[in-house]
């Protein structure tokens, strides 16, 4: 296996950042890798918010809190389409991660 594309795997595979890692572009590897970690640390804790607040609307109407009555709050929750904010933080990790994997590949292909 060639060294473009064991790069493009590590980094399609494993993580963002990890095939630039491998091939000795550490500060590119590293800050592809943080700007990854930035996003999944927003997009969980939006996810928390979220919960927070079904949860405390739950308790402010005296629901009661067995697992059914908390799927049926939270199954709404998972619509692609009602919260902006965290669409574009899971197209930004996405894209990102595409933009990795090609990335990776590119100067792996040159060496």
């Amino acid at each position: 296996m060639n060294q473009a594309v064991k790069a493009a795997l590590l980094s399609g595979l494993i993580f963002p950042g990890v095939g630039q890692v491998s091939l000795g572009q550490k500060k590119r590897g590293w800050l592809i890798i943080a700007a990854h970690l930035l996003v999944i640390f927003l997009i969980i804790q939006e996810v928390l918010l979220k919960a927070n607040n079904i949860i405390a609307e739950m308790q402010k109407n005296g629901s009661a809190m067995d697992i059914e009555s908390i799927s049926n709050a939270t199954s709404g929750m998972v619509n692609f389409s009602d919260n902006a904010y965290l669409n574009s933080l899971l197209i930004l990790f996405l894209f990102g991660w595409l933009v990795s994997i090609f990335d990776a590949y590119r100067p792996g292909k040159k060496l």
